[in-house]
């Protein structure tokens, strides 16, 4: 039994729930991103960066002229990085923003294990991705002009796509927990996120080289990528290419294991400075 919270500041009420804890804070953050209207800005900004990359690519004079299994890639490619920026910004405002606010402390208060509370707003980050996946799905249909790539291709970019949302997600997640702020938890994430995105700014050479190899073995973002274009562009049996996924799948592991065995039951009011000590209000950093 848990005490249910209150949506708008997050205090425990008096009366008692038969709700979990985890169930509870997922729906006050919902409320908040879905409600307060967060959650339908950052889906317009992905429709607007959507409707941007797919008129470029049917209407430029070189992009028109490749392969469609490629330009299936392609708006796969960006329907999963947009994603990726979304979830990076709605989980490292989480806890950041809630010390800003001083909405913390009630919410910490709650009978309920840190890893709850944790899990909760890490679940209501990742609920933006279905819905900016289903989105996507009319442009990559529109320009896959009926080739038979378009369903592997689609099935791969939603499994892949939500592997590398549960890693990024969770990232910004950590970075949120250890953030006095949320300047600071923002500019920490995007650094990652814009850094992940370098390698497929490189020359097309610097994969067959030594260097290329550790990046795209270690870079999860890479390692997608490559999945999707020599799986779907080049046709090249799954088989070959599970090596490619071992770093996404690694660092999803890595990520959540931080998050929820880590950092969640050292969860305090405040950040890095703060972890694993007493709150000067007597909260306890653990539970």
């Amino acid at each position: 039994m848990s005490a249910d919270l209150d949506p708008h500041g997050g205090a425990p009420a008096d009366t008692r729930s038969s709700q979990p804890a985890w169930w509870l804070v997922f729906r006050r953050e919902l409320s908040d991103l879905w409600i307060g209207g967060r959650a339908l800005n950052l889906l317009i900004l992905f429709s607007v960066l959507m409707s941007i990359t797919a008129f470029l690519l049917a209407t430029n004079n070189e992009l028109s002229l490749t392969p469609p299994r490629l330009v299936i890639v392609t708006t796969l490619e960006a329907t999963t990085s947009f994603g990726l920026f979304i979830g990076l910004i709605i989980a490292a405002e989480s806890f950041s923003g809630e010390r800003e606010r001083a909405t913390l402390e009630p919410l910490l208060l709650v009978p309920a294990s840190r890893r709850e509370i944790v899990a909760g707003k890490y679940l209501a980050a990742l609920s933006l991705w279905p819905v900016a996946l289903l989105l996507s799905v009319p442009y990559v249909v529109v320009l896959a002009q009926g080739n038979i790539a378009l369903g592997p291709a689609m099935l791969w970019g939603a499994v892949l796509g939500t592997l590398l949302i549960v890693s990024f997600t969770g990232l910004g997640l950590l970075v949120s927990m250890w953030s006095n702020s949320s300047r600071t938890s923002l500019f920490v994430s995007l650094l990652v996120y814009l850094l992940s995105l370098l390698p497929a700014q490189l020359p097309g050479e610097f994969e067959a080289t030594p260097i290329g190899a550790i990046v795209q073995a270690t870079i999860p973002l890479e390692g997608v990528r490559q999945f999707m274009l020599k799986g779907i562009v080049e046709v090249r049996p799954v088989e070959e290419l599970w090596v490619l996924l071992y770093a996404p799948l690694a660092w999803a592991l890595l990520v959540l294991g931080a998050v929820f065995l880590y950092a969640a039951p050292r969860l305090g009011l405040e950040g890095m400075s703060g972890f694993g000590r007493l709150t000067t209000r007597g909260v306890e950093a653990t539970r």
